[in-house]
């Protein structure tokens, strides 16, 4: 079944930029000659055929990009690097839930609000439509799994023609709330974990003071970030970034995937909605795994080795791989970038801000505007202003 051009649009756009708490920020790399450029092949590549199942296929589409044959022969060879089936998995089930049959989600959502139903009307299947739809199945003895889908509908359409219903046209979406400036994630903003990042804080005082004079970015600013993405240093992720975007590189191949989300995959044009996004999630992280491979190989790194978030994020301050070219930089002068020690990893998230407008930032708001490139949250941007501030009192005073 075709999905209208805007559907598919929006869905390429939430699957490449939706991802969780984990900075999108770019970061200065080493020498332009040592960083192979990513190019994304045009014509059918031929799979490495020295490299093993399921990686033959992404280790040659990795040296069409440019990146050394025999370097990503090693690469693959690892012990450490296993398929899993994770990371795709969830990312193609959240779209699957979200954007799938959206003309049939909104007649569903339609036909409740008629019911007397409240709910949005957005032609998503968020956790909104799930709980009005088990209200009615509740009202109706009907097995509460808060599923749509065409029996569901079918079912509304009879109820609409014998039930007095709301008049469709006289539905009006919710007035939009106004965002919260002082809600923040409670577990970094409580006295007792504010008195750890102020020693932390004080113990690198001078290295934020210095990164505060190259580029004019705040140290409690700096330091805030890191206490929100990383606790400090203190939690990396729990997964291999490597791992993490091979994995989802190689499920571009849809075979692999596939055999787990059969249920999914059974309804009408299901499996041609999946296999899309597989496509576009695999394409999207062999370019960050091939960014990824490219920094640490430049700066002398084994990126088998990185600890991530679930998407690939790395480092104090959660850079994703495609970023680090434009941001990292060497903060302790010893010729290369290490996102996971603190001199590079603080002047890398003050170039950042700077590159994104912190100079030219005048006021709140638009201080606002400059840390939300570095996560797409109000509470996030709530939660690294409260802490900066009780960091140093005087910060974003005028």
């Amino acid at each position: 079944m075709s999905r209208p051009f805007w559907i598919l649009a929006m869905v390429a756009f939430w699957a490449i930029f939706t991802v969780g708490c984990a900075v999108k920020a770019p970061v200065d790399s080493g020498p332009e000659s040592e960083t192979p450029e990513i190019v994304v092949p045009q014509a059918k590549v031929e799979p490495l055929t020295s490299v093993p199942a399921p990686w033959s296929e992404l280790a040659g589409q990795l040296v069409a990009q440019g990146l050394p044959r025999d370097k990503v022969t090693r690469f693959f060879a690892s012990q450490e690097l296993t398929y899993t089936k994770a990371p795709m998995e969830a990312k193609l089930r959240e779209l699957f839930g979200i954007f799938f049959r959206s003309d049939l989600t909104k007649d569903i959502q339609e036909k409740l609000y008629q019911l007397g139903y409240e709910v949005l009307i957005d032609g998503r299947n968020g956790p909104g439509t799930k709980k009005a739809i088990q209200a009615f199945q509740k009202d109706h003895n009907l097995n509460q799994d808060g599923k749509s889908g065409d029996v569901l509908a079918a079912v509304l359409a009879q109820w609409v023609k014998k039930a007095q219903v709301r008049n469709l046209a006289d539905y009006k979406p919710p007035a939009a709330t106004k965002p919260s400036r002082s809600t923040t994630y409670p577990q970094f903003t409580n006295p007792k974990v504010l008195e750890q990042i102020r020693a932390h804080y004080a113990r690198d005082r001078a290295l934020f003071e210095r990164m505060a004079k190259v580029y004019g970015t705040p140290g409690p600013l700096a330091a805030s970030i890191m206490w929100i993405e990383t606790g400090y240093g203190n939690f990396f992720g729990k997964n291999k970034a490597a791992v993490v975007l091979a994995s989802m590189a190689a499920s571009e191949n849809f075979k692999l995937i596939a055999p787990y989300l059969g249920d999914l995959a059974s309804e009408p044009g299901a499996e041609d909605f999946l296999r899309e996004q597989a496509r576009q999630r695999g394409q999207w992280a062999r370019n960050e795994l091939a960014s990824l491979l490219s920094y640490a190989w430049s700066n002398r790194l084994d990126p088998i080795l990185f600890p991530g978030s679930i998407y690939g994020a790395i480092g104090y301050g959660q850079f994703m791989p495609s970023n680090i070219a434009k941001y990292a930089v060497d903060g302790d002068g010893d010729g290369r970038i290490d996102l996971f020690e603190k001199p590079d990893a603080i002047f890398s998230i003050g170039k950042f801000l700077k590159a994104h407008g912190w100079l030219e930032a005048k006021n709140e708001e638009q201080r606002r505007q400059v840390i939300m490139r570095y996560n797409k949250s109000g509470t996030y941007v709530n939660t690294v202003l409260y802490v900066a501030r009780a960091l140093d009192p005087t910060f974003g005073l005028d």
